[in-house]
């Protein structure tokens, strides 16, 4: 990774300008799971804790999803609810295609399925 990652400031997208990326890693996610991250999103007054990685899109003023793909998932299907406005201000972090697609991959295979309750966990 480059250093650049650290300077890049947040920008705010309006939702309907984002766009699933091809070059996204994860390209299958499941319903019960975006249905859960909705819910979470809903739960924490429709804040998303970790901010999009975009790149611009095709086309003037649009921009891709390439990190955060189940996060843009979650919030189109609460915008499909009426539950935020379609245009709702988005944080996002802008990268190169790139650095983007690097950051996908990262986020993807630095995953880790939490075992056991918290209670079990030891700090």
């Amino acid at each position: 990774m480059t250093d650049t990652y650290a300077a890049t400031e947040t920008i705010i997208v309006a939702l309907n300008k984002l766009d699933r990326d091809p070059l996204n890693v994860r390209k299958t996610y499941s319903k019960e799971g975006i249905e859960e991250l909705a819910a979470t999103i809903r739960g924490d007054g429709y804040r998303i804790l970790q901010n999009l990685v975009v790149r611009k899109g095709d086309k003037r003023g649009r921009f891709f999803v390439t990190a955060g793909g189940r996060r843009h998932a979650a919030l189109d299907l609460l915008a499909e609810l009426g539950e935020i406005a379609k245009d709702f201000a988005v944080e996002c972090k802008e990268r190169s295609a790139a650095e983007a697609t690097e950051i996908s991959l990262i986020e993807n295979m630095q995953r880790e399925a939490m075992l056991g309750s918290a209670s079990q966990l030891s700090c």
